[in-house]
């Protein structure tokens, strides 16, 4: 077995800082080993540390630049570092260098999807099918478009597959979750959370997640303690800031729903979902023109939520401002 092998077993077993040490001695007695370089590379950035994995790997391609795998790895990184177009031109080389690469076609779809170009996801993902048609990343790809359009069957049919395919991935099973969730199959969607918890109980947002199970399944003391303990994490703090305003909403406590629906919005003054909570809190307490208010600033901040629209001119028609709800209803 030689020094490479016996480095990335260390690797495949977990034990990154055996491997670290593996790679770096082999690096030391041969600076030149591109193999050895890019999974330094790789093990870098799985530690969080891209600019030296960005280093080493551009180090690798800079010995072997034909080399597909080693531009997929580079187009990761920037791709984490927020770099999207490098990325994007990373994956391209990558596809002109093995057009069969299936990883190649998925984190370029992912890439059009960030910048929210469906369309141009759904073709990339479904071009890296013809060459593996199973493909994990390609599945969940197309997964999470179908949940993006609200099309939560669909985006099952692939989801379901993808957790066959891998079924230790926690990413996978945070978005099958999420579709059982939006069909509104709670007992299934908790299981698949139990599931993305257990293989990376990092995961915040789906511990936000079960506490919105819990809402659904109106266990509002469990969903509770979830949204409290992200806070005490300092986790999901928009999220399970507006979950505490739902248990107390569905409990009948609208003044107390308020108070951390108006802590939501304070977190994000654009998001017309808390400015929607917080107007019909008001509305409840008989404040039509506060409500009024709230969903009128949330259509000058976020002008595309246009479903606002038929509250806010619902209220300024009972407020007796019919010109003004007849402009609201005309955009």
């Amino acid at each position: 077995m030689t020094d490479l092998q016996k480095a990335l077993e260390f690797h495949r077993a977990g034990d990154l800082d055996g491997a670290e040490a593996a790679y770096r001695a082999l690096l030391a007695d041969s600076a030149d080993d591109a193999d050895a370089l890019h999974l330094l590379g790789v093990l870098l950035h799985k530690r969080g540390n891209a600019l030296d994995a960005e280093e080493s790997i551009r180090s690798a391609l800079m010995l072997d630049p034909e080399c597909a795998q080693f531009h997929l790895s580079l187009g990761g990184v920037l791709m984490q570092q927020g770099r999207d177009a490098e990325a994007h031109a990373e994956f391209e080389r990558a596809i002109e260098l093995d057009p069969n690469a299936p990883e190649a076609h998925a984190l370029l779809g992912y890439v059009h999807a960030r910048a929210g170009d469906l369309a141009a996801a759904e073709d990339r993902f479904r071009i890296g099918r013809r060459a593996e048609a199973d493909d994990p990343m390609l599945l969940l790809g197309l997964g999470n478009l179908y949940l993006a359009r609200e099309q939560p069957d669909n985006a099952l049919r692939f989801l379901a597959r993808a957790a066959e395919q891998k079924p230790e991935d926690a990413t996978i099973q945070f978005s099958l979750g999420r579709a059982f969730f939006e069909q509104g199959n709670y007992t299934f969607a908790d299981k698949a959370f139990d599931n993305a918890l257990r293989l990376d109980p990092g995961m915040s947002q789906v511990r936000l997640f079960r506490g919105r199970v819990c809402v659904r399944e109106k266990r509002y003391a469990d969903a509770q303690a979830i949204y409290e303990d992200l806070l005490a994490r300092n986790e999901q703090t928009f999220g399970a800031t507006a979950g505490l305003g739902d248990c107390a909403r569905h409990r009948g406590h609208v003044l107390r729903a308020l108070k951390f629906y108006r802590r939501a919005l304070a977190l994000e003054p654009d998001n017309p979902g808390a400015a929607n909570a917080c107007a019909w809190c008001m509305e409840q307490i008989g404040d039509l023109a506060g409500a009024a208010e709230y969903l009128a600033g949330a259509l000058q901040r976020a002008p595309d939520a246009t479903w606002l629209r038929t509250p806010l001119s619902g209220l300024l028609d009972r407020l007796g401002r019919g010109e003004e709800a007849a402009r609201v209803r005309a955009g």
